[in-house]
């Protein structure tokens, strides 16, 4: 069939790629992870660290994804990420202890991987080939808006079993969902695109050098990946700090719907925003609101009135929704700079510089935890943001959109 020629098809295919990561998103244990790491014998320490090494598996995991994402078809890269996931589960479901959920977030973060350098390679090229590469940020935006949808959902309902029942019947229906989603993407058109001949190593150190030399790209990639790593902070201190002030767990649940609720308002509201105003008058609000989102965590650290800590964090979790439509943005723009032989590489090299610094932070973050709270580690972030911070904003203000 003719993708071209055929409007109900193409919407057809959105649909369906839209409802195979929306159930992939479905995550059922995040708004108890905590809980799950305690049953296996873990603390709030390891929380911290075993998502470091997550990045970090991330990070290694980046380039040779992004090759493959130029040679071979990025609808299969889509579903190998999905039954690479599918086995983390059944890891997870048989098998515990320290060493299981180490491995088990490591095969995520190749799964993960895979997923996102995947996901926009070959949304792009669908649109392409029907002549609607113009309405990537819309379609990319809502594609974020179901993603984080079906995340909020998730932390209602997982909250909720993992009360009632227990962890491995969150396990088993995930497993259920992501076997549905993979028959959503065998179902996808698997389009061609042109591939990539050059060695790995070359091949990379040529897209490398091409974005070093690109200040409107290189500035945008670093404040990107400098925001997203402090989102990803203030996310995993979410469960430690409500633990420790003893709220019940529903509330995790509560606060995780309010997270992600906002997120899928982000991914839909990016492709107004990127009409109204342009991506570079959004980078001093950010900061300024970063700034302010550190401050609050450090204010929490040192009360216990539960309405003024959820208060807070309910205000952290929009100003994550304020970062997450600047990446929207920031990636739909990469999009335009690059020809779709390198497509998959910039996008693999954006998120190895995201996923780095990410990584970075969770595992310095492990010297600074102490039993009580959070509070010298985030006396840390603060210096760290501002210093860092402070020079690629005012590099990225000064090029040209």
């Amino acid at each position: 069939m003719d993708i071209c020629s055929d409007n109900n098809y193409y919407k057809t295919c959105i649909f369906k790629f839209y409802l195979a990561l929306f159930l992939r998103a479905l995550l059922l244990l995040s708004p108890v992870i905590l809980f799950f790491y305690q049953e296996n014998g873990l603390s709030y320490r390891e929380l911290f660290l075993f998502q470091g090494f997550f990045y970090i598996a991330c990070l290694l995991s980046e380039f040779p994804v992004g090759f493959l994402c130029n040679m071979f078809s990025r609808r299969n890269i889509i579903l190998l990420s999905f039954v690479i996931y599918m086995l983390m589960i059944i890891l997870w479901i048989c098998c515990h202890g320290f060493w299981i959920i180490l491995i088990g977030e490591i095969i995520f973060a190749v799964s993960k991987v895979m997923m996102d350098n995947a996901t926009s390679c070959y949304l792009y090229d669908f649109l392409a080939i029907n002549n609607k590469q113009s309405n990537m940020t819309k379609i990319y935006g809502n594609l974020n808006f179901f993603l984080a949808l079906s995340t909020a959902i998730a932390g209602i309902f997982g909250s909720i079993i993992y009360t009632k029942i227990n962890s491995v019947f969150l396990l088993k229906t995930e497993l259920i969902f992501m076997a549905i989603a993979a028959w959503l993407i065998i179902s996808m058109p698997n389009i061609k695109h042109n591939k990539a001949v050059k060695s790995k190593i070359n091949y990379f150190l040529i897209s490398v050098k091409y974005i070093w030399n690109k200040k409107h790209i290189r500035y945008y990639i670093m404040y990107s990946g400098l925001l997203t790593s402090f989102s990803v902070l203030f996310s995993v201190s979410f469960q430690p700090i409500m633990q420790k002030s003893l709220f019940p767990i529903y509330a995790f649940g509560f606060l995780t719907f309010i997270n992600h609720s906002i997120r899928a308002m982000a991914g839909i509201l990016s492709g107004k925003v990127a009409k109204l105003i342009e991506i570079n008058k959004i980078i001093k609000p950010l900061y300024f609101l970063y700034l302010f989102a550190i401050v609050a965590t450090l204010i929490i650290t040192v009360i216990d009135k539960k309405f003024i800590i959820f208060s807070l964090l309910s205000v952290i979790c929009i100003i994550i929704g304020m970062q997450l439509i600047f990446t929207i943005m920031h990636i739909s723009r990469l999009h335009k700079y690059v020809d779709i032989s390198k497509r998959g590489s910039v996008i693999s090299i954006n998120n190895f510089v995201s996923k780095g610094l990410t990584a970075s932070i969770l595992i310095i973050s492990r010297i600074f935890l102490d039993n009580t709270n959070l509070f010298g580690l985030y006396i840390v972030a603060l210096i760290i943001f501002i210093i860092f911070s402070t020079y690629i904003m005012s590099k990225a203000c000064k090029v040209e959109v």
